[in-house]
């Protein structure tokens, strides 16, 4: 069977403060370095960090009721003009892209539009979000593709997360799991301050020095990271 030529990523926690939005934007940085037409969607009107840092980015307002739900139609409809679309979930209420895909029968459908849906979940050692990929799992199981970026920036590894059922789940349904590390905090405010993502930060003139080589050498190192999933990411 041929690989479906598209792909439609989806970050799909809305747990606050886990590094969503920043391994969003580390995955939009990687996929422009190799030449992938992406279309990416914020989804968050209230923090809007992803499209701070990505100004590429649309908003699509989901603070919306349950039967005007296909104003999220436009994630589909992006297809027809890019191999990649990419979506961050807003950091409270995201249930409602959640009740969109299903409404949409997305998952069903995927071979009708030649595309993978692949659910980016963010593990930590932070119980309420390894407790929503536990939900996650529930309601989709199998139906989508799975991939994991174990976020270690308060340490080299994840006790809870690790010894979590969650984590068995996700192996039995195939994910990959890639790792992000710890980004020198004084690089991040620098990044921040600047609104600029790490592969941008590699050569803007307002970062020292310093700043760029840690944002090259990130960079690099998560090129390395997205390549074992490859297969997710890249038709």
């Amino acid at each position: 069977m041929d690989t479906p030529a598209k792909r439609i990523i989806v970050c799909p926690q809305d747990k606050g403060g886990i590094g969503k939005s920043f391994i969003a934007t580390l995955l939009y940085d990687h996929l422009r370095d190799e030449g992938v037409a992406v279309k990416a969607f914020d989804l968050d009107h209230a923090n809007s960090t992803f499209q701070r840092f990505v100004s590429e980015a649309e908003f699509i307002d989901t603070y919306v009721d349950a039967n005007r739900l296909g104003v999220l139609d436009r994630i589909v409809h992006a297809l027809g003009e890019a191999d990649v679309v990419l979506v961050d979930n807003r950091a409270s209420g995201g249930s409602k892209v959640l009740a969109y895909l299903d409404e949409a029968q997305l998952p069903e459908l995927q071979a009708d539009f030649n595309c993978l849906l692949v659910f980016l979940v963010v593990a930590t050692d932070d119980k309420d979000a390894n407790s929503q990929i536990a939900d996650l799992l529930d309601a989709f199981g199998n139906r989508v593709r799975w991939l994991v970026a174990r976020n270690l920036r308060d340490g080299p590894s994840l006790g809870l997360y690790g010894q979590s059922n969650a984590r068995k789940r996700l192996a039995e349904f195939g994910a990959i799991e890639i790792e992000v590390p710890c980004l020198a905090e004084v690089t991040r405010n620098q990044l921040q301050a600047a609104n600029l993502t790490v592969g941008r930060g590699r050569t803007a003139d307002k970062l020292h020095l310093l700043d760029r080589s840690r944002c090259v050498r990130f960079h690099n190192h998560m090129a390395g990271e997205f390549a074992k999933a490859r297969e997710l990411l890249i038709a």
